[in-house]
């Protein structure tokens, strides 16, 4: 048996900022892409892509999407969530990867990157935002808590899932989404991404099994 591969112990504490958001957004990967749509109160749609994003319970349903501030502004993404308490999650499928690029841009505020994009606005069931007409799939979410994180630019929203909307191309007869019809995509280091790749089935196992 080969012995174990070297390896590199690094203090936080030995980077720069740059260097340990690099580093780490490196090694936690993939991550879900957040393709995260507001509204205002004055009634402006947004739209905008984050992957510091995970679900964190399942009854109910809870979602995390962790938003930064832009040069020390607040995003309008998050400026919206705290206005109108709701937004919708849609899964960012390989179609509209490039529409999804287009709405990563800094854009000034009060944007519309759904017209900017090209893509159709449809509204959603339970929430005053608007989502993507033409998504694979959507999560509407009823702001529960906003958390700042300490000694950062970055403000946690908590959402709870109050609808679901999934393109039936999508479910198999389990009402389970198939991976390979959602091709979801992943986000990478820097300006990388990832499509599916191989899908495998682990099972997990139980006490006392060989």
């Amino acid at each position: 048996m080969p012995g174990p591969e070297p390896i590199r112990s690094i203090d936080p504490g030995t980077l720069d900022s740059g260097a340990l958001y690099r580093l780490c957004t490196s090694l936690v990967v993939p991550r879900p892409i957040a393709w995260v749509s507001t509204i205002s109160s004055e009634g402006q749609a947004n739209l905008a892509p984050f992957s510091f994003f995970n679900a964190v319970s399942d009854q109910p349903v809870v979602l995390m999407v962790s938003i930064g501030a832009r040069r020390d502004r607040e995003k309008d993404t998050l400026r919206n969530i705290r206005q109108t308490r709701c937004f919708a999650v849609h899964v960012v499928d390989d179609r509209l990867v490039g529409a999804m690029n287009i709405t990563a841009t800094d854009y000034p505020p009060g944007t519309d990157e759904f017209d900017a994009a090209g893509l159709a606005a449809v509204p959603c069931s339970r929430i005053a935002a608007p989502r993507v007409r033409d998504a694979a799939a959507c999560l509407e979410c009823e702001l529960l808590e906003l958390i700042p994180v300490p000694d950062t630019t970055f403000t946690m929203a908590l959402g709870q899932v109050v609808m679901v909307h999934v393109q039936e191309r999508c479910l198999g007869a389990s009402g389970t989404a198939s991976a390979e019809a959602l091709r979801p995509l992943g986000k990478l280091a820097s300006n990388d991404y990832t499509r599916l790749g191989e899908v495998f089935e682990l099972v997990r196992p139980r006490m006392g099994q060989a």
